[in-house]
């Protein structure tokens, strides 16, 4: 505006000069002051040009550093999910078995405490090199890689497996052919570790599991229950970062993430849209 103001007053006021010679004014010297008066224009654009270039690239700057620092803490993110599922798994099914050896004598209950405590090391160990490889850039981090096991009839089979290895009969209602989204399989995943593992850590007592997948109407619905009593757990420390995780992914993705005391148990349940 400013620039446009400038210039219709320089026009005018030559147009003047050269239309009334009689006011003293030489049409050289109106050259010269109007050359100048370009010269300054043109200088005072030029600074303009630069001020509003430097705004733009700290503009840019600010929005590159937002983003990166999204993106590392996503990166933090998942490296933390990685390692609280060794910590909270792998490493709660040594401390649990340890302590059955310490309990008992019976040469068949030890021998498999024996194997779950050596196949849950040599897990966490496998886990921790690869979340280390990611660390140093070895390997991808993607919200939607599959956690090992990399599949949700294997899933269920480990936490099967585990859970009975403690003593706890789990039954299972899923269908046989289940399709779904990799990023909602991956949460269901999740799911079903974490609340395999709540049940080993704070469910001491319970005697039987369910697990229940129901898919229709574009939704899935999972259910993991337990028939604990209250007031019982094995003593491990907990922080409850995996169900505040479980939480807000379900958030994200439209869906609910549910865990609460039932009267027979504890009862989680999850429930997401297949399309988003």
């Amino acid at each position: 505006m400013l620039t446009a103001v400038y210039v219709v007053t320089l026009v005018a006021w030559l147009a003047a000069v050269l239309a009334r010679p009689e006011t003293g004014f030489q049409p050289l010297g109106a050259f010269v002051i109007a050359l100048l008066s370009l010269v300054s224009l043109s200088i005072g654009l030029a600074i303009r040009r630069q001020f509003e270039r430097a705004r733009s690239l700290a503009l840019q700057l600010e929005v590159s550093e937002r983003e990166v620092a999204e993106q590392l803490k996503h990166e933090r993110d998942l490296i933390a999910d990685e390692l609280h599922d060794i910590v909270a798994h792998e490493i709660t099914i040594v401390a649990l078995h340890a302590a059955v050896l310490d309990r008992t004598e019976d040469l068949q209950t030890r021998s498999q405490s024996q194997t779950a405590i050596r196949e849950a090391a040599v897990q966490a160990l496998t886990d921790i090199r690869r979340v280390l490889g990611m660390v140093r850039g070895e390997e991808n981090l993607t919200p939607d890689r599959l956690p090992s096991p990399d599949g949700l009839p294997e899933t269920i089979a480990v936490v099967t497996k585990e859970l009975e290895q403690a003593g706890i009969e789990v039954t299972v209602d899923v269908p046989d052919d289940v399709r779904l989204p990799s990023a909602s399989m991956v949460a269901l995943i999740r799911v079903i570790r974490e609340s395999g593992t709540n049940v080993l850590k704070h469910a001491t007592g319970a005697r039987h599991v369910r697990i229940a997948l129901r898919v229709e109407r574009g939704w899935a619905r999972l259910e993991f229950s337990d028939d604990s009593p209250p007031a019982r757990t094995a003593g491990l420390p907990t922080s409850g970062y995996g169900i505040m995780r479980l939480q807000e992914r379900f958030r994200l993705f439209g869906g609910s993430f549910r865990a609460a005391r039932g009267p027979q148990g504890w009862v989680v349940s999850a429930s997401l849209p297949l399309e988003s």
